[in-house]
């Protein structure tokens, strides 16, 4: 058994391989959609929800996990004989979802420490931290030791992305429909980034997809000039083009780093940006364990 048990809900959008090879416990958000409720990740998995997106006239609510689900985890972590938990979640800018581990790590018995981090991130920014801890698990380290991993990369994670259109940001209130309507006419693809505790700001507006993307490798580039090797995953929802658009400027810039993968933003975010966005996210690969190169890490959907 490891040192200590890891925690997280489903907005991490971790691959069920590396959830079973790291032994982390995944708690479900869940996705209200023509009135049925859904656990993301076990009623509905993102090809499916991508797909419910298109066929729905009002967008899907995302909502906290079950209070009763993290009890349950918990209890089961204990009964396991783990006397530590970390538990990582999605930013409280973004969900309340945090607040119920916060609570019940006041309530643990006696000899157990529970541990809650807010990530200040969410899809594979989050995934990412908690990855990195269960590779700190795996080879043995403490609790504390992954909890300094975790704080470094939270403080040094980025995440660009560009959705298709700004129809999902309207209809969830992130938007205008006049913004929706300029940018669709004049062609502007806004840049997207988590900022900062977890907020999503408008980074940039670009002409086109193309400039949208040179500026999110250009971005990528600066930081790797600042912070040395990065370790870094291109993010879409179904968007094939805009993968293949990203590859050209990788190649061509100065950029110090490694591509660990394609990663599919899951229904948390994607309910936002909608099908077709595209994205960058990157740390430093100082922080990134090799433990993780032997199994997929994020969510995987049709492109």
């Amino acid at each position: 058994m490891r040192k200590f048990a890891i925690v997280t809900d489903s907005a991490s959008d971790i691959n069920r391989a590396a959830i079973d090879r790291f032994g982390i416990r995944v708690v479900p958000l869940h996705i209200v959609a023509n009135g049925r409720d859904y656990r993301d990740g076990v009623d509905i998995q993102i090809d499916e929800y991508l797909d419910l997106m298109q066929q729905v006239r009002e967008l899907p609510q995302t909502s906290q996990p079950a209070p009763a689900d993290f009890v349950e985890t918990y209890r089961q972590l204990v009964d396991e004989g783990y006397t530590e938990i970390l538990s990582i979640h999605i930013a409280r800018e973004l969900s309340s979802t945090i607040e119920t581990p916060r609570f019940l790590a006041k309530q643990m018995p006696s000899g157990v420490r529970v541990e809650v981090i807010d990530s200040y991130s969410a899809t594979v920014g989050l995934g990412a931290m908690v990855l990195e801890a269960a590779a700190v698990a795996e080879a043995g380290g403490t609790m504390d030791e992954a909890i300094e991993r975790v704080l470094a990369i939270r403080d040094s994670v980025k995440i660009h992305f560009i959705p298709d259109n700004l129809g999902n940001l309207v209809k969830g209130g992130r938007a205008t429909r006049a913004q929706h309507l300029a940018t669709s006419i004049l062609n502007v693809k806004v840049v997207i980034e988590v900022g900062e505790r977890g907020c999503i700001e408008v980074a940039h507006k670009a002409k086109g997809l193309r400039n949208g993307i040179a500026y999110m490798v250009r971005q990528l580039t600066r930081r790797s000039q600042e912070l040395g090797s990065l370790t870094y995953y291109k993010l879409h929802t179904r968007s094939a083009k805009a993968i293949r658009m990203l590859e050209k400027p990788l190649e061509t810039n100065e950029l110090e780093g490694v591509c660990g993968g394609i990663a599919t933003i899951g229904p948390c975010i994607a309910t936002h940006v909608g099908e077709g966005a595209v994205g960058l996210l990157s740390y430093p690969t100082a922080l990134h364990s090799p433990l993780l190169d032997e199994t997929p890490m994020f969510l995987e959907a049709a492109i």
